[in-house]
């Protein structure tokens, strides 16, 4: 293992350890493979505007790390998924979820059916469609984006794709918190998200279709 890649593992084991995550070698050597994959397409493709590694484990891996214990449901939708955040990195670290991670860009959707080949994720399903015109064949139990849209346009344009007792699981910044003036305060949770290494407010909102 070169120093630059050491040193890049090292960083994503600390993030874990600030966060409690005890995961295994196996687990955290797939994470580290997606990230090379990423390196690797994003000089052609522009996956995503993040280049260094670093800013990558901090920005995408740890970030989508922070939900980690909210994700309790086993079918899951990950909707605008663009380089697979969160959705592939749940998808390794919690096996038993059956993850599906949907893009409208076909580079996007190409890439992430990518990385299930090369790493084997068999709980993977990777869906190329604008998610008002998926038609699930069975629907999901949780409904997961990240910085997709407002809370209401994001339920309005999945409500059709989650069951009557599933929920929405949205990850936010700071101004999620005038989105939350159009809500009464029964109708979500709002969850502060810890990121290692990050200097910003990140929350997750749960909100129940049972409720609306």
């Amino acid at each position: 293992m070169n120093e630059a890649i050491k040193k890049d593992r090292d960083l994503l084991v600390e993030g874990l350890h600030r966060m409690s995550l005890n995961l295994s070698d196996q687990m955290i050597d797939q994470l580290m493979a997606y990230l090379n994959l990423i390196e690797r397409w994003n000089r052609v493709y522009n996956l995503t505007a993040i280049r260094e590694r670093d800013e990558m484990i901090k920005l995408h891996f740890l970030d989508s790390l922070s939900i980690l214990n909210h994700v309790e449901m086993e079918h899951v939708l990950d909707v605008g998924s663009g380089a697979g955040f969160p959705g592939i990195v749940l998808a390794i670290i919690k096996p038993e979820l059956k993850v599906t991670v949907m893009d409208s860009v076909n580079k996007k959707t190409t890439f992430m059916q990518q990385v299930k080949s090369e790493l084997s994720l068999t709980n993977l399903n990777v869906i190329n469609a604008r998610v008002e015109e998926y038609q699930p064949i069975i629907l999901f139990d949780s409904v997961i984006t990240r910085a997709f849209s407002n809370l209401q346009n994001m339920m309005s344009l999945t409500q059709h794709t989650l069951q009557k007792n599933g929920v929405w699981l949205a990850m936010k910044s700071k101004d999620v918190k005038e989105e939350l003036e159009a809500f009464e305060k029964n109708q979500y949770t709002l969850i502060p998200l810890e990121v290692p290494f990050i200097n910003a407010e990140r929350y997750l909102v749960q909100l129940k279709k049972e409720i609306f």
